[in-house]
């Protein structure tokens, strides 16, 4: 069974269990086609700041997005939220992120925030820089909120990368894969980190320099 097929599956015996109307709307919305060219797909491109680096434990700080449309960055979609913690303790936080008690306790909730992430993603693809945070803490939040995974298809810009490097047999490449150090790669400016919105715009660009840079036209199925 191909990966769309799974997916599709898996999509369908979600919805058949869920009662809430916002991850129902998600899963009875078709996700584009992989062979969508890139131009032409609408993606959905999400940072998360959090209390820690174990998306089994870990509390959502503040959560920012920004689409993809037509093959370029779209800011007028920019959105972000400050997310109030289920947690006491917010680790080095305050230090990273600059997001204090004082910040975090104005935050919206937590379910108000997934059901806000869970519409922006309804018809649309999640692209994220390292899914083994940002997705498998959404995976979690939603298997907790609405009972099932996040079942959204994903591209991920770090294991892009470092497929394109597999591929091309760069034993040599010792570069980092954080995202500063490959937008430096692929020319992009330099950007302020630790913000949910300024990382999630500057994946957004990141992925839209990959793009480019194939010899050939791009289409969805390129970067899963």
């Amino acid at each position: 069974m191909t990966t769309g097929k799974w997916l599709a599956l898996k999509r369908w015996k979600a919805g058949r269990r869920s009662g809430n109307e916002h991850y129902k709307a998600l899963l009875e919305a078709s996700p584009p086609s992989p062979a969508t060219d890139f131009d032409d797909a609408e993606l959905v491109c999400l940072d998360i700041e959090t209390t820690g680096l174990d998306p089994a434990t870990v509390d959502m700080l503040s959560i920012g997005w920004v689409l993809i449309r037509n093959g370029r960055v779209d800011l007028s979609t920019a959105e972000s939220h400050v997310v109030k913690p289920t947690c006491d303790e917010l680790g080095e936080s305050p230090t990273i992120h600059g997001l204090t008690d004082s910040v975090v306790d104005q935050g919206i909730s937590p379910e108000e925030a997934m059901e806000r992430v869970i519409d922006v993603l309804t018809g649309r693809v999640l692209v994220v820089h390292h899914a083994g945070l940002d997705k498998k803490l959404l995976d979690r939040l939603c298997r907790e909120q609405f009972g099932d995974r996040l079942l959204v298809p994903v591209i991920d810009t770090l294991a892009l990368e470092n497929r394109h490097k597999s591929r091309h047999h760069h034993l040599e490449d010792t570069r980092s894969l954080r995202l500063p150090d490959l937008r430096d790669h692929y020319n992009l400016p330099w950007y302020r980190g630790h913000d949910c919105l300024g990382d999630a715009i500057a994946t957004a660009e990141l992925l839209i320099a990959m793009a480019a840079s194939r010899d050939s036209p791009t289409t969805l199925s390129d970067l899963y």
